[in-house]
């Protein structure tokens, strides 16, 4: 998912003042707010009881990130952690292991398009079991294949699945794939 630099309307140093980030857990907690951010007393006062001290930006949202709102905007906890970080908005930000809900800080990475596109997992609709190999019927052998700046480069056909998936994987080491690029699809749990 991404959301452009200039769509982030705080500086990353603005979030220090608003929220306390563990970046172990990859959970943010809100901090106490001085009277000038609310338009009552009474808002002051309920955010104060309701929400300072817990934990923030926790809502699940179906695709499988956790989100939430921070004056009025909508943020993924993923980019302001790494946000709050790097003190800079990436571009991109790349969930190392897939899961979406699995905010540690050692999960995550600033990442191009590119690299984004080289950690995905393989798609539900895949049958091989390796991305890039597909049996092809009308030759009766494995094909290889690779996707290279979204084109597919054919890699060969080949006799046993075995060397398709040799094939493949070469060309993702030779390409700078991530190691993870390819691995079954997790389902977030967290």
């Amino acid at each position: 998912m991404r959301m452009t630099p200039e769509k982030e309307s705080l500086a990353p140093q603005d979030l220090h003042l608003l929220l306390e980030a563990d970046f172990e857990t990859g959970t943010l907690t809100w901090k106490p707010r001085s009277r000038e951010f609310f338009k009552s007393d009474r808002s002051y006062k309920i955010f104060h009881v309701r929400f300072c001290g817990k934990e923030a930006l926790n809502a699940k949202h179906p695709d499988g990130y956790k989100n939430g709102g921070i004056l009025g905007k909508a943020y993924l906890t993923h980019r302001v952690l790494l946000a709050m970080k790097l003190g800079y908005w990436p571009e991109y930000v790349d969930h190392i292991n897939g899961n979406r809900a699995d905010n540690r800080i050692v999960n995550l990475r600033p990442a191009t398009r590119v690299q984004n596109a080289r950690n995905q997992a393989r798609p539900f609709h895949n049958t091989s079991g390796c991305i890039g190999v597909s049996w092809n019927n009308r030759d009766q052998r494995w094909t290889a294949y690779i996707t290279l700046n979204r084109k597919r480069k054919a890699l060969g056909n080949f006799k046993t699945f075995e060397e398709a998936v040799e094939c493949r994987k070469s060309n993702e080491a030779i390409y700078d794939f991530h190691p993870n690029h390819g691995r079954a699809a997790c389902l977030a749990v967290a």
